[in-house]
């Protein structure tokens, strides 16, 4: 499915409908996948040509887990388009949902509708992703790290195991941080979009 289509097929649904989360703050971005008839993949992006990003307002929004990137961070190098972010980033729907679970409004964001904004995403990468280098280089543990503009940033996502203890982030066998780390568009990003 295509995103346009995706936008149209969301247009003609009642958000307000939508679960409001528990625990699993993304059962509302599986209900709304569900309504617009996508089935759950393992694909990098929910659409043929872009991502779906539902949220509520004022929360950061979760874009990808840091260890599916570490290898173009560290080893290739991959520039910001071509790389896991930069492709889940390129051309997005955001559905916004307020505190209350009631729809707020929802839009398309790729480099043609908000080019200064992606611009700067992607100058946050490279900031995040050279920071994530340095520290590796100097054998330094993975904290939260903020791009320049504030826009994108890493900080921790995990779940505990069935034993009470975390998964380390790990990569070429070194310790990055004790437990998983995503990346995440922040507060920022939503006031700037929206």
């Amino acid at each position: 499915m295509l995103l346009s289509e995706a936008e149209v097929k969301l247009n003609s649904i009642d958000k307000d409908k939508a679960p409001i989360p528990a625990r699993n703050k993304g059962g509302r971005g599986l209900w709304v996948e569900e309504q617009l008839g996508m089935k759950q993949s393992s694909q990098l992006n929910d659409f043929d040509d872009g991502e779906l990003k539902a949220f509520k307002e004022g929360q950061t929004i979760a874009v990808t887990m840091l260890q599916h990137c570490l290898s173009e961070i560290i080893e290739s190098r991959v520039a910001y388009n071509n790389s896991n972010v930069g492709k889940k980033l390129n051309n997005v729907l955001f559905v916004k949902f307020a505190k209350s679970g009631k729809f707020v409004k929802s839009l398309v964001s790729n480099l043609q509708t908000h080019q200064e904004l992606h611009i700067k995403l992607r100058e946050d990468y490279e900031f995040i992703c050279n920071e994530i280098r340095r520290r590796y280089d100097n054998n330094e543990e993975l904290s939260t790290i903020n791009g320049k503009h504030n826009l994108l940033q890493i900080r921790t996502k995990a779940s505990k195991t069935k034993l009470g203890k975390y998964v380390p982030l790990e990569y070429n066998g070194r310790r990055l941080k004790d437990k998983a780390m995503a990346f995440y568009l922040t507060t920022t990003f939503e006031q700037n979009i929206f």
